[in-house]
């Protein structure tokens, strides 16, 4: 595995925190589904199958790792302060385990913490999302997955609705055709 650049690595996190879909590589899945289409053994097809899984698969472990081992050394070269990245909503524990000095309030907890409420939802399984995922609408996006769901992190979203495609009991559409606003649109899914 090659050594991630501390640019890389900040990079990288905060376009996931940003848009989970980001970080994904498209030409890696693309790769791997014209190995799957051009394998005429059966062994050959598995191991593409399984590559195809693998590329699809957003390594969120890794990607956080990598911030959490670089960030510090980028900000202090940039001259960034923890503030800017506590703005683009990087958690005060990730920031803490990056090394950075985290401002604590007088009651203990963070600045951050006190100042607003947390968004981030409740916590849902990835089972629960695959079953209300059985209930949604034939095509549906992440973020409506967790608003029927009532919560899930983006990551948890991602992985559940992941593993419907993989059963076969879901299709990745591509962007929204429909998508008006600012912003990428967003990744539509298809139950089968």
């Amino acid at each position: 595995m090659t050594e991630t650049s501390p640019e890389l690595a900040v990079r990288r996190y905060l376009a996931w925190l940003d848009d989970p879909e980001s970080v994904v590589d498209r030409s890696a899945i693309e790769a791997a589904r014209r190995a799957f289409l051009d394998a005429a053994d059966p062994l050959d097809r598995l191991h593409a199958a399984a590559a195809v899984e693998r590329a699809r698969t957003t390594d969120v472990e890794r990607i956080q790792a990598d911030f959490v081992a670089h960030a510090r050394a980028y900000a202090d070269a940039e001259g960034i302060p923890v503030e800017a990245f506590r703005a683009l909503k990087v958690s005060d524990d990730v920031l803490t385990q990056a090394g950075f000095q985290v401002p604590l309030t007088k009651g203990g907890g963070s600045a951050r913490a006190r100042r607003a409420p947390s968004k981030r939802g409740p916590q849902v399984g990835v089972a629960q999302l695959k079953a209300v995922a059985t209930e949604m609408p034939k095509r549906f996006t992440l973020a409506q997955l967790a608003e029927r769901a009532g919560g899930g992190s983006p990551a948890t979203v991602k992985k559940a609705v992941d593993e419907l495609v993989a059963e076969g009991a879901a299709t990745r559409l591509g962007p929204d055709p429909d998508h008006q606003g600012p912003g990428r649109a967003p990744t539509l899914y298809e139950l089968t």
